[in-house]
């Protein structure tokens, strides 16, 4: 991808839900605030269940560039993390458990309250790594994330673009 060279970028961060986890059902968001009942067993089965819930009960799939894109980063020693944008904290550890099942033990989860707040995660998580917002990749399926990335001067991509940067590198 033009303008940006991963042998630059020490940090990495994922967003969680339809980037590192394709849910199976494009409409959970839909289906788990139908009502209260339905929302209250959704977040109660992703703590009851942390190691199976998004095999199981809300399941996901991930993307083989994403996973191609860990490995590249494993190499280089970037550091990863993965930064969702969470209602509650219920289900963090279940998004834990699929993270570093299907991609890294490697990428540290962490939650914001919302997505604009992944903006200040960045920022922290840059002075955590003493690094510049132009040394973090951020990739995110919402638009508007990447637009506020960008804006920052942080690189961003939504992962359908993650192939072609993954390809330009090996």
């Amino acid at each position: 991808m033009k303008n940006i060279d991963l042998n630059n970028i020490k940090v990495i961060i994922f967003d969680f839900d339809n980037t590192l986890a394709i849910h199976q059902d494009s409409d959970y968001i839909e289906h788990r605030n139908k009502n209260e009942d339905n929302l209250l067993n959704y977040y109660l089965k992703a703590y009851l269940n942390p190691n199976k819930f998004y095999d199981e009960i809300e399941p996901c799939f991930t993307l083989s560039s994403l996973k191609k894109l860990v490995e590249v980063c494993e190499t280089k020693n970037v550091k990863m993390y993965c930064v969702s944008g969470m209602k509650f904290s219920f289900h963090l550890k279940a998004k834990e458990y699929f993270v570093h099942k299907y991609y890294s033990k490697n990428i540290e989860v962490i939650s914001t309250s919302s997505q604009e707040l992944k903006c200040e995660a960045a920022k922290i998580i840059g002075r955590i790594n003493h690094c510049e917002l132009n040394e973090i990749l951020f990739v995110d399926d919402i638009k508007d994330n990447i637009v506020r990335f960008k804006n920052m001067g942080i690189h961003a991509v939504l992962p359908e673009e993650v192939e072609q940067l993954v390809n330009e590198v090996v």
